[in-house]
């Protein structure tokens, strides 16, 4: 990357080139899409990497999605650019150094939905004038994303914000321009409903398998089409729980899985990154949250979407909040969203 000291010959925002690195978990890799989306309606010459976003770039021909380079050849892929914001993926975390983080905090700005205070670095302090003037609020929007007390906001709410005050940014939807293959028809299927009942946490965020399968049998009784889609690595699991009495279609990456939520009428999951797809896509999703806190930061929100909390709770009986969620709850909220 070019050094900010450096004085060079004058160029537009749209001619300088930067790079946002997005963190690597499903729901965080929507969140950069949508601020790379918002970037790039703001002037600026954009490149967004991330594994995840790069299985979605059909679906947005506007940006220009790659995925990680190598982690050995990671850091220097990106001297090409002008400035670089970045959310380190993992494996890049794990394999910081203090000697690192110092170098790299120097060159990109470092930015998570909540960062250590090691992270931080102001960029505008080193910059020339017209660098300044051009990358404007990019230059000191190193740090937490969640850079203030927020009470009942989401994170794609919250992350709005973010770019509207620390990157001064004018121009901000939370909606993305979405392009689907040729072919997919938007809800094409609306009594088909999506169950998704695994996470990345699952001792913690996860309803019970039984509570999934008598959801499942109570929307079959409905006339609704439940459909069972878990990660490859828990298909084998489902597919046994299951039985054969409900589909449960496999999806080797997010493209696949994205076409067939986007023909699909609702998604059911617990808190996790399919229900922030779904609603990336425009699909209303109903969330299974294990805390009374429906306006939880985490919840889906660029589709219509119901939060379903326990009805009760005991705090010092782990895991108890399973049993106040009923199929019942989920059944009513589904037909509450279908009638808006």
């Amino acid at each position: 990357m070019h050094t900010l000291e450096q004085p060079r010959a004058s160029i537009s925002r749209g001619d300088a080139r930067v790079a946002l690195i997005s963190f690597d978990s499903l729901g965080d890799g929507l969140i950069y899409l949508m601020m790379a989306d918002n970037l790039r309606a703001n002037g600026y010459q954009i490149d967004c990497y991330g594994n995840i976003a790069y299985q979605l770039r059909d679906w947005l021909p506007q940006l220009n999605i790659l995925p990680y380079p190598a982690p050995s050849a990671f850091e220097a892929a990106f001297e090409q650019y002008d400035f670089v914001i970045a959310s380190p993926p993992s494996f890049l975390r794990r394999s910081f150094s203090e000697t690192d983080l110092q170098r790299v905090r120097q060159k990109w700005a470092l930015i998570c939905q909540k960062t250590p205070q090691s992270w931080l670095h102001d960029h505008s302090a080193a910059a020339s004038p017209e660098l300044a003037h051009q990358f404007g609020g990019l230059l000191s929007c190193a740090g937490p994303i969640r850079f203030k007390t927020f009470d009942q906001e989401s994170v794609v709410e919250i992350t709005l914000q973010y770019m509207r005050e620390r990157m001064c940014l004018e121009r901000l939807t939370k909606q993305v321009s979405l392009t689907p293959p040729s072919g997919l028809k938007h809800r094409r299927h609306p009594r088909r409903i999506v169950i998704s009942p695994d996470s990345a946490g699952p001792e913690k965020k996860n309803w019970s398998p039984a509570g999934f399968l008598k959801l499942c049998q109570t929307l079959r009784d409905k006339g609704y089409e439940p459909h069972i889609v878990v990660a490859p690595n828990n298909h084998a699991r489902w597919e046994r729980l299951a039985d054969g009495r409900f589909p449960t279609p496999r999806f080797p990456e997010i493209g696949a899985l994205a076409a067939f939520l986007y023909e699909s009428g609702f998604l059911v999951a617990n808190d996790s990154g399919n229900g922030h797809l779904a609603s990336f896509l425009g699909i209303p999703t109903v969330t299974l949250y294990r805390k009374k806190n429906p306006l939880f930061h985490w919840r889906p929100d660029w589709a219509p979407g119901v939060v379903i909390c326990p009805s009760f709770t005991l705090p010092k009986l782990e895991g108890s909040w399973r049993w106040f969620i009923t199929p019942a709850m989920v059944l009513r909220a589904i037909e509450n969203l279908s009638s808006h």
